[in-house]
C-alpha cells in the first residue's frame, strides 16, 4: 500500500483519521466514497445521536444520559443533517446512506432492561420515526438510504414506522451485552445454521432492498461452517453466489483493501474501514473510491449527476450485463436519475464514515 500525494487530511506523511461517527468523519465518507454507514441511538432526553458502543468512552449509557451529559463523546444526526456539504450529496448527488439503529445495553434500564418486550419496541419504534421524520424534511430519496438493526424487533418496527423507507435485518443476531468475543461467541449458533442461501431467503421474504453480509461467509474458511451450500469469491463458489443472488444487492463487512477489488469485482458493494483517499491497492494498483458515483465513461471517470441521462442508461446497461442483475432494463431507467442509483450498483461505502476506532466493538 503506498500514500500518493500529501492532503488536507495528512499531517507529517500520515493520514489523521478523524474520530468514528463523528461529523467530521461522515462528511470525508460522504464527499470521498459513494456513502457511508453511521450508527444511531436515542437518548433519554430524545435526542438522536451518532454512536456505535453501548457506553461511552465516559462510560454513560447513550440511552440513559441526557444529550448534554455525552455530547463530548457522541454528536447529534441533526446537526449532521445541518451540514450542506452531507445533505447535497446525500440527496443530489446519488450518494447512499446505511442508517444501523442500535438497542440499548440492557444494563442501561432502556428498552425495558433485561426484560425487553414492548418496552424495547417502543424505544426502537421512537428511534425509527425520530430518524425517517428527519430524513423526510430533507427530502432524502427513498433508493438512497436502508434502515437496518441486529435487533430483530427492527421488522415489527419498520413495519409501522419506516414510511417509504426500505429495511433489511443484520444477521447472525449480535447482542448488545458483552465484548466483541462473547458477542461473537453468542452468535455462533446462528452463524451455523444461517447460510447464504437462507440468509438470502428471509431478507427477500422482509421485502429487504440489499443484503447485509459478513465476510466470513465469502473468504477462508469459515465460509465452510454455515449448514448448506457455501458460496465464495472466485470459481465455483463465486459462480454459486451469483446464480442465488440473481442480482440482489449485498453489502459485505468488513473489505479490507486487499479483498476489496474482488468484491467489487463481482458486483458487491463494500463497507470499508479503510478510508484513507491516498492509498492504491497493494501492488500499486489504483483505487477508486467512488466506482458507483464516478463510472467510467469512455475512459474517464465522470460524477454519476453530471453525465446525460443516455451516458447513465449506458453505464447500468453495462451493469446489468455484466452482473445479471433480475430487474428489467425499463425499472433500472425508472431508478437511475440524476440524484439516485439502481440499488443494485455496486458502492464502496465509508464504515462508521471513514472506519471504526481502535478498540471499539
Amino acid at each position: 500500500m503506498a500514500f500518493i500525494t500529501l492532503s488536507e487530511n495528512m499531517v507529517g506523511g500520515v493520514w489523521k483519521k478523524p474520530r468514528e461517527n463523528s461529523i467530521e468523519a461522515l462528511l470525508y465518507g460522504i464527499e470521498h466514497a459513494d456513502g457511508v454507514e453511521m450508527d444511531l441511538r436515542l437518548t433519554a432526553d430524545g435526542e438522536v445521536v451518532i454512536h456505535h458502543d453501548p457506553r461511552t468512552s465516559g462510560g454513560l449509557y447513550p440511552e440513559s444520559s441526557d444529550y448534554s451529559e455525552i455530547a463530548q463523546h457522541s454528536d447529534r444526526f441533526e446537526d449532521l443533517l445541518s451540514k450542506e456539504d452531507f445533505t447535497s450529496r446525500w440527496v443530489d448527488e446519488g450518494r447512499f446512506v446505511c442508517l444501523e439503529l442500535k438497542a440499548p445495553h440492557p444494563s442501561s434500564g432502556a428498552g425495558g432492561g433485561w426484560f425487553r418486550g414492548a418496552a424495547m419496541r417502543r424505544h426502537m419504534s421512537e428511534l425509527m420515526q425520530k430518524v425517517r421524520e428527519m430524513i423526510e424534511r430533507e427530502s432524502v430519496p427513498v433508493s438512497s438510504t436502508v434502515f437496518y438493526s441486529f435487533d430483530p424487533c427492527i421488522t415489527k418496527v419498520a413495519e409501522r414506522h419506516s414510511g417509504d423507507y426500505r429495511h433489511a435485518r443484520l444477521m447472525p443476531k449480535l447482542r448488545q451485552w458483552g465484548g466483541w468475543k462473547v458477542q461473537r461467541a453468542a452468535a455462533f449458533p446462528s452463524f451455523i445454521s444461517t447460510s447464504v442461501p437462507r440468509m438470502l431467503s428471509r431478507q427477500r421474504k422482509l421485502g429487504a432492498p440489499m443484503l447485509p453480509l459478513a465476510l466470513e461467509y465469502l473468504e477462508g474458511w469459515t465460509r465452510h461452517i454455515p449448514i448448506g451450500s457455501s458460496v465464495g469469491l472466485k470459481g465455483r463458489g463465486l459462480q454459486r453466489f451469483n446464480e442465488i443472488r440473481k442480482g440482489h444487492p449485498v453489502y459485505v463487512w468488513p473489505a479490507p483493501l486487499d479483498v476489496e477489488p474482488r468484491l467489487l469485482g463481482a458486483g458487491l458493494s463494500c463497507i470499508s474501514d479503510t478510508m484513507d483517499s491516498n492509498l492504491q491497492y497493494p501492488g500499486g494498483l489504483e483505487r477508486c473510491m467512488r466506482p458507483a458515483t464516478m463510472p467510467e465513461i469512455e475512459g474517464d471517470r465522470m460524477p454519476w449527476n453530471e453525465i446525460s441521462k443516455e451516458e447513465r442508461r449506458g453505464v447500468v446497461q453495462k451493469w446489468r450485463k455484466r452482473w445479471s442483475w433480475s430487474a428489467t432494463p425499463e425499472e433500472l431507467d425508472e431508478i437511475s436519475t440524476a440524484s439516485t442509483l439502481p440499488w443494485e450498483a455496486p458502492r464502496l461505502i465509508g464504515h462508521r464514515g471513514v472506519g471504526k476506532d481502535p478498540g471499539t466493538l
